[in-house]
C-alpha cells in the first residue's frame, strides 16, 4: 500500500511554544499545475537564516516559495529537481546579499521529497535531520562534514544527498542547527514506534528552554482521520503550513484506515537481548531449587548447601556479562546498520545526479558493496537494504543495457564436496541435462522433458565415476564433457567425456550404453582442459603444451595424423594458448573462438587464419564494462542464427555476441534466491533458445534463468 505523509511542526523561542507558524518550515503536496513527473511528490523543507526570526521571516517565506515553485515545475529525476530548487534559492539569497538592501544573511537548508515509499533528501550548510526506523535512528549527515559552505555566501554549494526506502511507521525530523548538539539517541522516544502527536510533545520537552524550529513527519500506510486536520493539495499555498502543536497536518490525501502492527523496534533491543536469556535464567533458578532440598536429613542438606555460594559466584557474573554483552552487541549492530543505510542512500542520491555514466556506475556498485556488507555482517534479509540494492541494480541494468532474468534452483546435489565444473544440454526434442562434478569425479544425467525444466521430481542418474570399468578401460579423472552429434563416421550421438587416462568415453542415451575409445599419442598431452568438435573431428585444448590437439574420426574411433596433429596459426600470430581458459569451434565453417583468463577474446576465421574480432570490438559495439574473470564461452545455434555466449563471472553477467561480427546482442543478469547476482562466479553454463533458458553451475547447484 502506498504510504501517506503526516507532518507536525514546533516553533519554540526560549522554551516557549509559539502559536504562530515557524517562518522557515514548509510541508506541502504537489499543486494542480505541477510538472507531470512531480505530480505525486510531497515536499518538506527546513530553512534557517542567520539573524532573528522576526527580521528574516519575509525573506524565509520568499526563499521557500522559490524552492517550491522551482521544484514542482522541474521535470526529470527527484534529486535533479531538488538540486535545481536549492541552487535557485541560493542564487536568490546571494542576489539579496549583493543588493545591500539589508544585512547579509547566510543559511542552511534540508529539502526532502517524498514519493510512494521513497524519500530523497538534499542538505547544504549546517543543516541536520534524523530518519527514524523500527530498528533505530539515522542521522543526516552521519558525521559532521569537513567543509561546509553556507547558502548565500557564493554560487557554489557543498550538497549532500540521501535516499531511503520507507516502511509504515518511519519518521523524519528536520532539525534546527541550534539543536544539533543534542545526541541522536535522545530522539528515540520521539521517532521510534511513537505516534506523531506524542512525538511532538516529547520533542518540545527535549528543546527545553532553548529555541528551535522543527518539522516532524510520520509515514504510514494509513491515516487516522479522526486525528487529522486535512488540507487538500489544491487549497495549499507556498507558505509554511500553519499549525499549532499537537495538531497534525497531512501532505497528501488520506486513505481509508488500515492500521498494521509495527515490527519489534530497535529501542527494545536491550530488552530483547535480556529476554533471549530467559531460558538460561530459568535453568539457573531450577538448579538452585534443586540444590536447596525442601526437607530431609540435616547432614545431607549441609553437604549440598556448600555448593550454592560457589555456583552463584561463578554463574551470576557470567549471566550479567552475557546480558550486558548482548545489549551492547545489538546496539552496536543497529548503529552500524543505520550508518550503512545512510551511506547507501547518499550514494544513490549522488549517482542519480551524475551526468557521467562511469561515475554513476561506480556509485551504484559501491551501493551493492555496502548491501553485501550489511547482508553478511549486520542483518541478513533487511528489507530496506534489499530495496536500495534493487534500486542500484535496476539503475545499473539501464546503464549497461542489461536484460534481467528470473532465476530458479534446478537441482542441488547432496553429495559431500560437490563442485560442478560443466553442464551440457542434449540437443533436439528429447530434453536431458548432463553435469560433471570434478571433485568427486561423477557425471550425472537429469531426465527431463523437452523444455529441460521438468525433471518429474526424479533424482539424477549417476552415469560415471572415477575408477569405473568400461569394457577393458578403467575411467580416470574426467576433464571435460560435450555433446557429440551423429554424422557420416559417428553412428550414434551421445555425451562425450574426455578421460585423463587417454580415452574418449561416450554415453549413448538411446541405448543406455557407455563405451571407451583410446586416443592415439595421448602420452604427449600435458594438462588438457577442454574439448570441442567440428566436422566430426575432436579438438583438445592443452594450455600447458600451448597447443590444440586434433583427432580425425574413424567410425566411432579416432586417429591422430602425424603431419596434422594440432591447429596451426599464422606465422607471427602468437595465440598465447597458455592463457586460454576455454575455446569452441563453429560447426558451420570451423571458425575458432578463444577465451582468455584476463578477459580477452579472439575470434579466428579458420579458412584465412586471421582474427575477425577481439574484445576491443565488443567495447565499441555495446559492451560498457570489459570482461572480468570470465569462466566459459560457447557458440550456440547453427548457421546465421549462431551466436557466442560468454560467462563474465566477475561482472555477474552473461554476454551474447554476434558470431561473425563481434556485435554485442544482449547482456543478461539474474537475481539468485538470496538476492545475489546469480551469474557471479559461475563455473559453466549452457543455453537453450526460443524461449531463452540459461542453465548455470555454481558450487553444488544448478540454476535456471529464464525471461519473463
Amino acid at each position: 500500500m502506498e504510504l501517506q505523509a503526516v507532518s507536525g511542526q514546533l516553533n519554540i523561542v526560549d522554551g516557549v511554544l509559539q502559536e504562530s507558524p515557524a517562518p522557515g518550515l514548509l510541508a506541502r503536496a504537489a499543486p494542480a499545475k505541477a510538472a507531470h513527473s512531480r505530480a505525486h511528490d510531497s515536499l518538506f523543507v527546513h530553512l534557517t537564516l542567520s539573524g532573528s526570526g522576526e527580521d528574516t521571516a519575509v525573506l524565509s517565506q520568499n526563499i521557500l516559495q522559490v524552492i517550491s515553485q522551482q521544484f514542482y515545475k522541474t521535470s526529470g529525476s527527484v534529486t535533479a529537481a531538488l538540486r535545481k530548487a536549492v541552487l535557485e534559492a541560493n542564487q536568490y539569497l546571494l542576489r539579496h546579499n549583493l543588493s545591500q538592501s539589508g544585512p547579509p544573511r547566510e543559511g542552511a537548508i534540508t529539502c526532502a521529497a517524498f514519493r510512494g515509499e521513497e524519500l530523497f533528501t538534499l542538505q547544504t550548510g549546517e543543516s541536520w535531520a534524523l530518519v527514524g526506523h523500527n530498528f533505530g535512528i539515522e542521522r543526516l549527515p552521519p558525521q559532521e562534514p569537513e567543509h561546509i559552505t553556507p547558502m548565500g555566501r557564493s554560487s557554489g554549494l557543498d550538497i549532500r544527498y540521501f535516499h531511503h526506502r520507507l516502511q509504515s511507521g518511519d519518521t523524519l525530523l528536520l532539525g534546527d542547527p541550534r539543536l544539533a548538539h543534542l545526541a541522536t539517541a535522545d530522539f528515540t522516544a520521539v521517532m521510534v514506534d511513537t505516534p506523531i502527536e506524542e512525538g511532538l510533545e516529547v520533542l518540545a520537552g527535549l528543546v527545553g528552554p532553548e529555541s528551535g524550529q522543527l518539522l516532524l513527519v510520520e509515514f504510514g500506510a494509513d491515516v487516522p482521520l479522526d486525528m487529522l486536520e486535512i488540507t487538500p493539495p489544491a487549497a495549499q499555498s507556498d507558505t509554511a503550513v500553519p499549525q499549532t502543536q499537537p495538531q497534525r497536518q497531512t501532505a497528501v490525501a488520506a486513505a481509508p484506515p488500515n492500521r498494521k502492527g509495527l515490527e519489534t523496534t530497535a529501542r527494545r533491543a536491550g530488552a530483547g537481548a535480556a529476554l533471549g536469556l530467559a531460558g538460561f535464567t530459568g535453568w539457573l533458578a531450577e538448579l538452585l531449587t534443586r540444590l536447596r532440598p525442601s526437607g530431609g536429613d540435616e547432614d545431607e542438606e549441609e553437604k549440598i548447601n556448600w555448593a550454592i555460594p560457589t555456583l552463584i559466584a561463578i554463574i551470576i557474573p557470567l549471566l550479567m556479562a552475557a546480558i550486558v554483552s548482548g545489549v551492547y552487541l545489538q546496539r552496536g549492530q543497529v548503529q552500524q546498520l543505520a550508518a550503512v543505510k545512510a551511506e547507501m542512500g547518499q550514494k544513490l542520491g549522488q549517482a542519480e545526479e551524475m551526468t557521467d555514466e562511469a561515475d554513476a556506475r561506480r556509485l551504484y556498485n559501491e551501493v551493492l558493496g555496502l548491501a553485501q556488507e550489511a547482508e553478511t555482517q549486520l542483518r541478513p534479509g533487511d528489507e530496506q537494504v534489499n530495496q536500495m540494492r534493487q534500486i542500484a541494480r535496476d539503475r545499473l541494468d539501464v546503464l549497461d543495457q542489461i536484460t534481467r532474468l528470473d532465476a530458479n534452483l534446478f537441482y542441488q546435489y547432496t553429495t559431500e564436496n560437490t563442485d560442478l565444473a560443466a553442464i551440457v544440454l542434449r540437443p533436439g526434442t528429447e530434453g536431458d541435462v548432463y553435469t560433471y562434478d570434478r571433485l568427486n569425479g561423477f557425471v550425472y544425467e537429469h531426465d527431463t522433458d523437452e523444455t529441460y525444466l521438468d525433471t518429474g521430481n526424479v533424482a539424477p542418474l549417476q552415469l560415471l565415476f572415477q575408477g569405473q570399468a568400461i569394457g577393458n578401460h578403467v575411467a580416470g579423472k574426467i576433464i571435460d564433457i560435450m555433446w557429440r552429434p551423429e554424422g557420416n563416421s559417428v553412428s550414434r550421438e551421445g555425451l562425450a567425456m574426455l578421460d585423463g587416462n587417454g580415452a574418449l568415453l561416450t554415453f549413448q542415451p538411446g541405448y543406455d550404453n557407455t563405451f571407451a575409445v583410446p586416443l592415439d599419442l595421448s602420452s604427449e598431452w600435458r594438462v588438457p582442459t577442454d574439448i570441442a568438435t567440428f566436422d566430426e573431428r575432436l579438438y583438445i585444448l592443452d594450455p600447458a603444451a600451448q597447443v590444440i590437439w586434433k583427432y580425425f574420426p574413424d567410425g566411432d574411433d579416432f586417429i591422430a595424423k602425424a603431419d596434422d596433429r594440432v591447429i596451426v596459426f599464422d606465422e607471427g600470430d602468437n595465440p598465447e594458448l597458455d592463457k586460454v581458459i576455454d575455446f569452441d569451434i563453429f560447426s558451420g565453417d570451423g571458425s575458432l573462438m578463444l577465451l582468455y583468463e584476463d578477459g580477452r577474446i579472439r575470434y579466428y576465421d579458420t579458412r584465412s587464419g586471421r582474427i575477425q574480432w577481439t574484445e576491443e570490438d565488443l567495447l565499441k559495439s555495446g559492451l560498457n564494462v570489459p570482461l572480468l574473470n570470465p569462466t566459459a564461452a560457447k557458440i550456440i545455434g547453427r548457421g546465421l542464427n549462431a551466436s557466442i555466449f560468454i560467462a563474465d563471472a566477475g561482472n555477474g553477467r552473461i554476454v551474447q555476441v554476434s558470431r561473425p561480427t563481434g556485435q554485442v546482442l544482449a547482456q543478461y543478469r539474474a537475481t539468485g534466491p538470496n538476492g545475489e547476482e546469480l551469474f557471479s562466479n559461475i563455473s559453466s553454463f549452457d543455453v537453450a533458445e526460443t524461449p531463452l533458458r540459461i542453465f548455470v553451475t555454481k558450487g553444488d547447484s544448478v540454476y535456471t534463468a529464464t525471461q519473463e
